[in-house]
Protein backbone atom coordinates (compact mmCIF):
# COMPACT_ATOMS: atom_id res chain seq x y z
CA UNK A 1 0.00 0.00 0.00
CA UNK A 2 1.37 3.38 -1.03
CA UNK A 3 2.22 5.87 1.72
CA UNK A 4 0.33 9.13 1.79
CA UNK A 5 2.39 12.32 2.04
CA UNK A 6 1.39 12.69 5.69
CA UNK A 7 2.41 9.11 6.46
CA UNK A 8 5.72 9.65 4.72
CA UNK A 9 6.63 12.76 6.70
CA UNK A 10 5.34 11.28 9.95
CA UNK A 11 7.67 8.34 9.43
CA UNK A 12 10.60 10.64 8.55
CA UNK A 13 10.01 12.75 11.67
CA UNK A 14 9.73 9.63 13.82
CA UNK A 15 13.06 8.30 12.54
CA UNK A 16 14.78 11.67 12.87
CA UNK A 17 13.48 11.97 16.42
CA UNK A 18 15.36 8.87 17.52
CA UNK A 19 18.31 10.14 19.51
CA UNK A 20 20.68 7.22 19.10
CA UNK A 21 22.17 6.33 15.74
CA UNK A 22 21.38 2.74 14.81
CA UNK A 23 21.32 0.47 11.80
CA UNK A 24 17.55 0.17 12.26
CA UNK A 25 17.21 3.94 11.93
CA UNK A 26 19.51 3.94 8.89
CA UNK A 27 17.50 1.17 7.21
CA UNK A 28 14.27 3.05 7.85
CA UNK A 29 15.66 6.17 6.20
CA UNK A 30 16.96 4.12 3.28
CA UNK A 31 13.42 2.79 2.76
CA UNK A 32 12.09 6.35 2.63
CA UNK A 33 14.91 7.34 0.28
CA UNK A 34 13.93 4.54 -2.08
CA UNK A 35 10.34 5.82 -2.13
CA UNK A 36 11.52 9.38 -2.80
CA UNK A 37 13.68 8.21 -5.70
CA UNK A 38 10.81 6.24 -7.24
CA UNK A 39 8.62 9.32 -6.95
CA UNK A 40 11.46 11.50 -8.34
CA UNK A 41 10.87 13.87 -5.42
CA UNK A 42 14.24 15.55 -4.95
CA UNK A 43 13.28 17.43 -1.80
CA UNK A 44 12.23 14.22 -0.08
CA UNK A 45 15.47 12.68 -1.30
CA UNK A 46 17.48 15.54 0.21
CA UNK A 47 15.70 15.16 3.56
CA UNK A 48 16.32 11.42 3.65
CA UNK A 49 19.96 11.73 2.67
CA UNK A 50 20.40 14.40 5.33
CA UNK A 51 18.97 12.03 7.92
CA UNK A 52 21.21 9.23 6.71
CA UNK A 53 24.28 11.46 7.04
CA UNK A 54 23.33 12.27 10.63
CA UNK A 55 23.06 8.55 11.30
CA UNK A 56 26.00 6.98 9.48
CA UNK A 57 28.44 9.54 10.90
CA UNK A 58 27.85 8.02 14.35
CA UNK A 59 28.05 4.45 13.05
CA UNK A 60 31.48 4.87 11.47
CA UNK A 61 30.12 4.43 7.93
CA UNK A 62 32.17 7.25 6.48
CA UNK A 63 32.03 6.32 2.79
CA UNK A 64 28.24 6.56 3.05
CA UNK A 65 28.63 10.00 4.61
CA UNK A 66 30.85 11.15 1.73
CA UNK A 67 28.50 9.86 -0.97
CA UNK A 68 25.36 11.41 0.51
CA UNK A 69 27.12 14.72 1.21
CA UNK A 70 28.19 15.02 -2.42
CA UNK A 71 24.60 14.60 -3.61
CA UNK A 72 23.14 16.90 -0.95
CA UNK A 73 25.72 19.60 -1.58
CA UNK A 74 24.87 19.63 -5.28
CA UNK A 75 21.16 19.84 -4.50
CA UNK A 76 21.74 22.58 -1.93
CA UNK A 77 23.76 24.71 -4.34
CA UNK A 78 21.07 24.33 -7.01
CA UNK A 79 18.26 25.27 -4.61
CA UNK A 80 19.79 27.63 -2.04
CA UNK A 81 16.95 30.15 -2.06
CA UNK A 82 14.36 27.55 -1.09
CA UNK A 83 16.60 25.81 1.46
CA UNK A 84 17.45 28.72 3.74
CA UNK A 85 15.96 26.94 6.76
CA UNK A 86 18.48 24.14 6.21
CA UNK A 87 21.65 26.24 6.08
CA UNK A 88 22.94 25.72 9.61
CA UNK A 89 21.95 22.07 9.81
CA UNK A 90 23.59 21.31 6.49
CA UNK A 91 26.71 23.41 7.13
CA UNK A 92 27.30 21.52 10.37
CA UNK A 93 28.04 18.45 8.26
CA UNK A 94 31.03 20.19 6.67
CA UNK A 95 32.74 19.63 10.02
CA UNK A 96 32.10 15.88 9.94
CA UNK A 97 33.39 15.72 6.40
CA UNK A 98 36.52 17.64 7.37
CA UNK A 99 37.11 15.27 10.28
CA UNK A 100 36.84 12.06 8.28
CA UNK A 101 38.14 12.88 4.80
CA UNK A 102 41.60 13.43 6.28
CA UNK A 103 41.54 9.88 7.66
CA UNK A 104 41.38 8.33 4.19
CA UNK A 105 44.84 8.03 2.57
CA UNK A 106 43.22 7.44 -0.81
CA UNK A 107 41.88 11.00 -0.80
CA UNK A 108 44.74 13.06 -2.15
CA UNK A 109 45.92 16.44 -0.92
CA UNK A 110 44.47 18.27 -3.92
CA UNK A 111 41.00 16.94 -3.17
CA UNK A 112 41.37 17.73 0.53
CA UNK A 113 42.44 21.28 -0.29
CA UNK A 114 39.45 21.68 -2.62
CA UNK A 115 37.06 20.50 0.08
CA UNK A 116 38.51 22.86 2.69
CA UNK A 117 38.23 25.72 0.19
CA UNK A 118 34.54 24.89 -0.28
CA UNK A 119 34.16 24.70 3.51
CA UNK A 120 35.65 28.17 3.95
CA UNK A 121 33.70 29.72 1.08
CA UNK A 122 30.38 28.30 2.28
CA UNK A 123 30.80 29.74 5.78
CA UNK A 124 32.07 33.05 4.38
CA UNK A 125 29.17 33.34 1.96
CA UNK A 126 26.63 33.19 4.78
CA UNK A 127 28.61 35.32 7.21
CA UNK A 128 29.45 32.60 9.71
CA UNK A 129 32.62 32.68 11.77
CA UNK A 130 35.53 30.71 10.33
CA UNK A 131 36.28 29.32 13.79
CA UNK A 132 35.16 25.76 12.82
CA UNK A 133 37.14 25.95 9.58
CA UNK A 134 40.34 26.91 11.41
CA UNK A 135 39.69 24.28 14.06
CA UNK A 136 39.44 21.55 11.45
CA UNK A 137 42.46 22.80 9.56
CA UNK A 138 44.25 22.53 12.91
CA UNK A 139 42.97 18.97 13.39
CA UNK A 140 43.94 18.09 9.83
CA UNK A 141 47.48 19.29 10.53
CA UNK A 142 47.64 17.17 13.68
CA UNK A 143 46.48 14.06 11.85
CA UNK A 144 49.03 14.58 9.10
CA UNK A 145 51.90 15.42 11.43
CA UNK A 146 52.36 19.04 10.33
CA UNK A 147 53.29 20.72 13.63
CA UNK A 148 53.90 24.15 12.10
CA UNK A 149 50.49 24.35 10.44
CA UNK A 150 48.85 22.91 13.55
CA UNK A 151 50.17 25.82 15.60
CA UNK A 152 49.29 28.38 12.92
CA UNK A 153 45.69 27.21 12.67
CA UNK A 154 45.42 26.76 16.42
CA UNK A 155 46.12 30.45 16.93
CA UNK A 156 43.64 31.44 14.20
CA UNK A 157 41.00 29.15 15.69
CA UNK A 158 41.37 30.44 19.25
CA UNK A 159 41.29 34.07 18.04
CA UNK A 160 38.07 33.62 16.04
CA UNK A 161 34.62 34.42 17.36
CA UNK A 162 32.24 31.68 18.44
CA UNK A 163 28.82 31.43 16.81
CA UNK A 164 26.05 28.90 16.26
CA UNK A 165 28.21 26.65 14.06
CA UNK A 166 31.09 26.45 16.52
CA UNK A 167 31.64 23.20 18.39
CA UNK A 168 30.35 23.11 21.94
CA UNK A 169 32.74 24.15 24.70
CA UNK A 170 33.44 20.56 25.72
CA UNK A 171 34.49 19.53 22.20
CA UNK A 172 36.68 22.60 21.84
CA UNK A 173 38.38 21.89 25.16
CA UNK A 174 38.94 18.30 24.00
CA UNK A 175 40.67 19.57 20.86
CA UNK A 176 42.91 21.78 22.99
CA UNK A 177 43.70 18.89 25.32
CA UNK A 178 44.76 16.67 22.42
CA UNK A 179 46.93 19.43 21.02
CA UNK A 180 48.77 20.02 24.28
CA UNK A 181 49.53 16.32 24.54
CA UNK A 182 50.73 16.39 20.93
CA UNK A 183 53.14 19.22 21.76
CA UNK A 184 54.11 17.75 25.14
CA UNK A 185 52.76 20.78 27.04
CA UNK A 186 51.29 18.76 29.89
CA UNK A 187 51.12 21.74 32.23
CA UNK A 188 48.65 23.41 29.83
CA UNK A 189 46.65 20.20 29.56
CA UNK A 190 46.15 19.75 33.32
CA UNK A 191 43.42 22.38 33.96
CA UNK A 192 41.53 21.21 30.87
CA UNK A 193 41.70 17.60 32.08
CA UNK A 194 40.18 18.58 35.40
CA UNK A 195 37.46 20.62 33.74
CA UNK A 196 36.42 17.77 31.45
CA UNK A 197 36.74 14.99 34.02
CA UNK A 198 34.65 16.94 36.52
CA UNK A 199 31.91 17.03 33.85
CA UNK A 200 31.60 20.76 34.42
CA UNK A 201 31.41 20.98 30.63
CA UNK A 202 30.15 17.94 28.79
CA UNK A 203 28.35 16.76 25.65
CA UNK A 204 27.37 13.57 23.84
CA UNK A 205 31.00 12.58 23.21
CA UNK A 206 32.80 14.25 26.11
CA UNK A 207 34.21 13.00 28.46
CA UNK A 208 33.90 9.74 26.47
CA UNK A 209 36.84 10.77 24.27
CA UNK A 210 38.81 12.33 27.11
CA UNK A 211 39.76 9.36 29.25
CA UNK A 212 41.81 7.47 26.68
CA UNK A 213 44.01 10.51 26.00
CA UNK A 214 45.16 10.55 29.62
CA UNK A 215 46.20 6.92 29.98
CA UNK A 216 49.72 6.82 28.57
CA UNK A 217 50.70 10.33 29.75
CA UNK A 218 49.60 9.43 33.27
CA UNK A 219 51.47 6.13 33.06
CA UNK A 220 54.62 7.97 31.94
CA UNK A 221 54.28 10.26 34.97
CA UNK A 222 53.92 7.31 37.35
CA UNK A 223 50.26 8.03 38.06
CA UNK A 224 49.35 4.39 37.50
CA UNK A 225 46.48 4.13 39.97
CA UNK A 226 44.72 7.18 38.52
CA UNK A 227 45.30 5.95 34.98
CA UNK A 228 43.87 2.52 35.82
CA UNK A 229 40.78 4.12 37.30
CA UNK A 230 40.30 6.30 34.24
CA UNK A 231 40.78 3.28 31.99
CA UNK A 232 37.93 1.44 33.69
CA UNK A 233 35.68 4.49 33.82
CA UNK A 234 36.51 5.61 30.30
CA UNK A 235 36.11 2.32 28.51
CA UNK A 236 32.58 2.03 29.87
CA UNK A 237 31.62 4.95 27.61
CA UNK A 238 32.92 3.39 24.39
CA UNK A 239 32.72 -0.39 24.81
CA UNK A 240 29.56 -0.54 22.68
CA UNK A 241 30.94 1.82 20.00
CA UNK A 242 33.11 -0.41 17.79
CA UNK A 243 34.07 2.47 15.47
CA UNK A 244 35.92 4.33 18.26
CA UNK A 245 39.13 2.73 17.04
CA UNK A 246 41.62 5.41 18.06
CA UNK A 247 40.25 5.53 21.58
CA UNK A 248 40.09 1.72 21.81
CA UNK A 249 43.70 1.54 20.61
CA UNK A 250 44.76 3.89 23.41
CA UNK A 251 43.06 1.64 25.95
CA UNK A 252 44.77 -1.40 24.42
CA UNK A 253 48.23 0.16 24.57
CA UNK A 254 47.73 1.14 28.19
CA UNK A 255 46.50 -2.33 29.14
CA UNK A 256 49.32 -3.97 27.17
CA UNK A 257 51.76 -2.15 29.45
CA UNK A 258 49.86 -2.79 32.69
CA UNK A 259 47.36 -5.68 32.51
CA UNK A 260 47.77 -7.28 29.08
CA UNK A 261 45.19 -10.03 29.58
CA UNK A 262 42.48 -7.38 30.04
CA UNK A 263 43.47 -5.88 26.70
CA UNK A 264 42.19 -8.96 24.88
CA UNK A 265 38.55 -8.06 25.60
CA UNK A 266 39.01 -4.57 24.19
CA UNK A 267 40.66 -6.02 21.10
CA UNK A 268 37.81 -8.47 20.58
CA UNK A 269 35.12 -5.81 20.87
CA UNK A 270 36.56 -3.62 18.12
CA UNK A 271 38.45 -5.97 15.80
CA UNK A 272 35.54 -6.63 13.44
CA UNK A 273 35.09 -2.94 12.68
CA UNK A 274 38.86 -2.46 12.38
CA UNK A 275 39.08 -5.33 9.89
CA UNK A 276 36.33 -3.75 7.78
CA UNK A 277 38.77 -1.06 6.60
CA UNK A 278 36.14 1.66 6.91
CA UNK A 279 38.51 3.87 8.90
CA UNK A 280 42.13 3.41 7.72
CA UNK A 281 43.40 5.99 10.21
CA UNK A 282 41.83 4.20 13.16
CA UNK A 283 42.75 0.84 11.66
CA UNK A 284 46.44 1.82 11.66
CA UNK A 285 46.47 2.73 15.35
CA UNK A 286 44.34 -0.26 16.31
CA UNK A 287 46.57 -2.76 14.52
CA UNK A 288 49.73 -1.18 15.91
CA UNK A 289 48.26 -1.40 19.41
CA UNK A 290 47.30 -5.04 18.83
CA UNK A 291 50.92 -5.76 17.88
CA UNK A 292 52.13 -4.26 21.16
CA UNK A 293 49.51 -6.24 23.08
CA UNK A 294 50.58 -9.47 21.38
CA UNK A 295 54.21 -8.89 22.33
CA UNK A 296 53.38 -8.05 25.94
CA UNK A 297 51.20 -11.14 26.27
CA UNK A 298 54.03 -13.34 24.99
CA UNK A 299 56.49 -11.64 27.35
CA UNK A 300 54.11 -12.39 30.23
CA UNK A 301 54.06 -16.07 29.30
CA UNK A 302 50.68 -16.16 27.56
CA UNK A 303 49.81 -17.61 24.16
CA UNK A 304 47.76 -14.95 22.34
CA UNK A 305 44.76 -16.25 20.46
CA UNK A 306 45.25 -13.82 17.59
CA UNK A 307 47.89 -13.45 14.89
CA UNK A 308 49.61 -10.21 13.98
CA UNK A 309 51.44 -10.99 10.72
CA UNK A 310 48.67 -9.61 8.50
CA UNK A 311 48.09 -6.69 10.88
CA UNK A 312 51.76 -5.74 10.62
CA UNK A 313 51.69 -5.80 6.83
CA UNK A 314 48.51 -3.75 6.63
CA UNK A 315 49.71 -1.20 9.20
CA UNK A 316 52.92 -0.70 7.21
CA UNK A 317 50.93 -0.27 3.99
CA UNK A 318 48.62 2.28 5.60
CA UNK A 319 51.58 4.19 7.04
CA UNK A 320 53.22 4.25 3.62
CA UNK A 321 50.03 5.47 1.96
CA UNK A 322 49.54 8.26 4.49
CA UNK A 323 53.18 9.37 4.32
CA UNK A 324 53.04 9.46 0.52
CA UNK A 325 49.84 11.51 0.60
CA UNK A 326 51.05 13.84 3.35
CA UNK A 327 54.56 14.29 1.97
CA UNK A 328 56.35 13.42 5.21
CA UNK A 329 57.30 10.45 7.42
CA UNK A 330 54.90 11.11 10.29
CA UNK A 331 53.21 7.71 10.19
CA UNK A 332 56.52 5.89 9.88
CA UNK A 333 57.64 7.70 13.02
CA UNK A 334 54.35 6.82 14.72
CA UNK A 335 55.07 3.17 13.95
CA UNK A 336 58.53 3.41 15.50
CA UNK A 337 57.13 5.16 18.58
CA UNK A 338 54.47 2.51 19.17
CA UNK A 339 56.84 -0.38 18.43
CA UNK A 340 59.18 0.98 21.10
CA UNK A 341 56.61 0.65 23.90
Amino acid sequence: MKMTADQYWDRWEELMGRGEASYEKWNGLEDLLSIAQKEKDLYKEFCCRFGIMRTVNYLGEYEELFDHFEWCNGFFLDNEESLQDWVESFFWIYKWMAEHLVKMPGIDTELLDAFFTDFQEAYDRYGYSLRPFYQHQHRRALKTGNAEEAEEYYQMWIASERDSLSDCEACEYQTQLEYFYFTGEKEKARPIEMLLLSKEVTCGEIPHLTYSKLLLPYLEDGRVEEASRYQSEGYFFIYDKPHFLVEASEHIRFLALTEPVRGIKVLERHIEYADSGKDPYGMFYFYMSAIVLHRKLVEAGHRPGFAIDVMSEIAEEIAGDFDERNGNDFFSREMEKIYSL
